[in-house]
């Protein structure tokens, strides 16, 4: 009987131990997609008083790449009641014109953002929202903490492609600042579902987050 209880108590916890994972793990969902539904609605706004100093100045392209970040931020909370993420479509992509209009999109709110592309004509087999969302997450978190000037800049290296964003912030020495922290692990989840890897580098006189990816067959 003792032995009895006391396998029924082990169970017992062993639930809720579970269930407590799962709840955290939904929550972390949320937060995240939370995050992601902020962010480009922040961007649009910023957009629209960017068009109100100096009119013309919003494109179709920017409001097109801060709505479909939003979209998808709007999708993973949707999923994220069921402790999911909404299911990639893997399609292949032209790398420039998507980290183009990453930059455009940052461009619209008044943000100086340079872009450089030395990469030719890659392309790249993966999800364009996610990549979307990540090149976004990156330039955002260089416009807010990297001093204000952000260059993103696409080369070839070994045989992968390499999109730079460079800043002239303090870098990420210690603890990442408040609200950083969620943006890099946003990024860096959706570069790995890619194939990819997300490299950082510090120095005084900035700092360079590179997401590094692998190029499409005869790319």
């Amino acid at each position: 009987m003792i032995a009895a209880v006391a396998a029924g108590g082990w169970l017992c916890a062993l639930g809720v131990l579970l269930w407590g994972l799962a709840l955290s793990r939904r929550l972390e969902l949320v937060a995240m997609a939370e995050h992601e539904l902020r962010a480009p609605l922040g961007a649009l706004a910023l957009a629209a008083e960017s068009c109100a100093r100096r009119p013309g100045r919003i494109t179709a392209m920017a409001l097109e790449t801060q709505l479909e970040r939003a979209q998808l931020g709007l999708a993973d909370l949707t999923a994220a009641r069921s402790g999911d993420r909404t299911p990639a479509r893997v399609r292949s992509l032209d790398a420039r014109a998507l980290a183009a209009r990453t930059a455009a999109g940052w461009r619209a709110t008044g943000a100086k953002v340079r872009f450089d592309w030395r990469a030719g004509g890659a392309r790249i087999d993966a999800d364009g929202r996610r990549v979307s969302q990540a090149l976004g997450n990156l330039v955002s978190n260089a416009i807010e903490h990297g001093g204000g000037s952000v260059e993103v800049r696409g080369v070839r290296r070994e045989g992968r492609l390499r999109i730079e964003l460079s800043d002239a912030g303090p870098g990420f020495s210690g603890r990442p600042a408040p609200g950083r922290g969620r943006g890099l692990a946003i990024a860096a989840r959706a570069v790995e579902e890619a194939g990819g890897r997300l490299e950082i580098a510090s120095s005084d006189s900035g700092s360079v987050v590179a997401v590094e990816l692998p190029l499409a067959d005869g790319a």
